[in-house]
């Protein structure tokens, strides 16, 4: 196998930069936590050998709340359970929580540890075999329909508990929070079994960068060749590739990690894509509303809600939001070309691994929404700055002293992940996740097109650094062919 890589680096969104003047700060531009890197991938690629390391984060999740006082989700359910009752949340809201929570385990465990096996592992079932799989109308409508609003009002009452989960029906998606479908984004982003204790989120040693090199790594001990810095202009289905600068490399299998988008432009007017597939193609969605911030801290900001808890709210994803109403206002507005704040979530990657600051330093990450790709008024170029100044002003409301804290900052609208990491639209799963383009409306990794397969986010079982959709892509080459293979990123 030879893998080409169109960057001087490996791992596209998943991957490792230096972007300050003070280059021992390490940055994970786009992708920040691990939490659905299949454990089948860590153990046949034997990652951890290769230098995989993770730390759950702990709490999982901590919001401060408007009106004073803070959420939070510990790794224990107890921990939970005392926390939000001396926060002053009634018994039934907290029990409200945990059915809630268990809805979403109920359509893990059926479609992941169900009697017809792991729906994650192998091409999608279509939706008739996830509904048997399911068998219950509740959690087939959280797969297919439900806005996340509607899942929350079902369980819990207290607006505040709302306020502080409805950002996980929402993650990467041009939606809000009472778009039908949203329910679904965050059961994709509650499949996983982190270390063993479920749909938890924790940070990789040394940055998310580790997890790609690391499966490199086990690449390269396999046999594989690695070329970065290396574009691919064209894709000949049956031939190989032609490099940018001209030159062809043959191969007759190509297994391409590129987007719906970018595969078509490598694959020009080649009359050996059907017309009804280069259709699905060129309507695939990619519209981003993400925008990313990497800061450069010289100390922690810090949180008044989290003063006397006992919680370093640093150690936990944070989110910040004026709400799950003005979150549906802000897409609208989004929509219409104007950038609005519907919430952000923090990492503080420093707070569990100081090997990616300067001695004394700190780093935040910032996944903030909405931010559209086109600006109704002015470009990025023009207003970055301005943009990057609001999201900052949305987390000041909770960190009033984060600007004293803010040494550098990269600021990463739409355009600019697509410039950088080649991500069409600057979608970061490659494409819409709503139930419209997943399971088997998701890309298959076989293609109708003769030797062509694809391993990106864009195929099942969707976004996020899961591993699994190359393993489907790798199986499936060895079930169908047994000539050398090109992979191109």
């Amino acid at each position: 196998m030879l893998v080409l890589e169109r960057r001087e680096q490996l791992g596209g969104a998943c991957t490792l930069e230096r972007p300050f003047a003070d280059r021992r700060y390490l940055i994970s531009p786009c992708a920040y936590v691990v939490g659905l890197l299949d454990k089948l991938v860590v153990d046949e690629l034997e990652l951890g050998r290769h230098g995989y390391r993770v730390t759950p984060a702990d709490p999982n999740l901590w919001c401060p709340l408007p009106g004073g006082g803070s959420f939070a989700q510990f790794l224990e359910r107890g921990r939970t359970t005392a926390y939000l009752r001396e926060q002053g949340f009634a018994d039934r809201e907290i029990e409200g929580l945990f059915a809630y929570e268990e809805a979403f385990e109920r359509c893990r465990r059926a479609l992941r540890y169900g009697p017809a096996g792991d729906t994650w592992r192998s091409p999608s079932p279509d939706r008739d075999e996830v509904e048997r799989m399911l068998g219950d109308e509740e959690l087939i409508s959280i797969v297919f329909e439900e806005s996340i609003a509607e899942t929350l009002d079902r369980y819990i009452g207290d607006e505040r508990i709302k306020h502080a989960l409805f950002g996980q029906g929402l993650i990467g998606t041009f939606a809000g929070p009472r778009d039908a479908g949203t329910a679904s984004i965050k059961l994709m982003h509650h499949q996983g079994d982190l270390l063993g204790l479920g749909s938890v989120w924790g940070f990789v040693e040394g940055g998310m960068g580790r997890v790609s090199f690391a499966i490199a790594q086990a690449a390269l001990e396999a046999g594989a060749e690695i070329a970065a810095g290396v574009p691919v202009a064209r894709i000949r289905p049956g031939e190989g590739v032609e490099l940018e600068s001209g030159e062809g490399v043959r191969a007759r299998v190509v297994v391409c990690n590129a987007d719906p988008k970018r595969l078509l432009a490598m694959l020009g007017d080649s009359d050996a894509v059907p017309g009804d597939y280069r259709e699905r193609l060129e309507r695939w969605d990619t519209e981003s509303p993400v925008m990313k911030l990497n800061l450069a801290l010289g100390r922690m900001p810090s949180f008044p809600a989290a003063v006397g808890t006992g919680v370093e709210a640093h150690r936990a994803m944070v989110t910040v939001t004026p709400g799950l109403d003005a979150a549906q206002e802000a897409v609208a507005a989004c929509r219409r070309g104007e950038p609005a704040l519907g919430f952000a979530e923090l990492y503080f990657q420093s707070a569990y691994d100081d090997s990616v600051v300067p001695p004394g330093r700190e780093v935040m990450s910032v996944f903030a929404q909405y931010a559209p790709y086109a600006l109704a008024a002015g470009d990025w170029d023009s207003r970055r700055e301005e943009l990057a100044d609001a999201v900052i002003d949305a987390v000041a409301v909770h960190a009033p002293d984060i600007r004293d804290c803010i040494e550098e900052a990269q600021v990463l609208g739409p355009p600019d992940i697509e410039r950088r990491i080649g991500l069409t639209g600057g979608h970061i799963f490659q494409g819409e996740a709503l139930p419209r383009q997943m399971w088997d409306r998701r890309l298959e990794a076989a293609t109708p097109v003769e030797g062509l397969y694809l391993c990106g986010a864009a195929t099942h079982p969707g976004g996020s650094v899961i591993g699994l959709n190359g393993r489907i892509a790798a199986m499936r080459v060895l079930e169908r062919e047994r000539d050398p293979v090109l992979e191109i990123g």
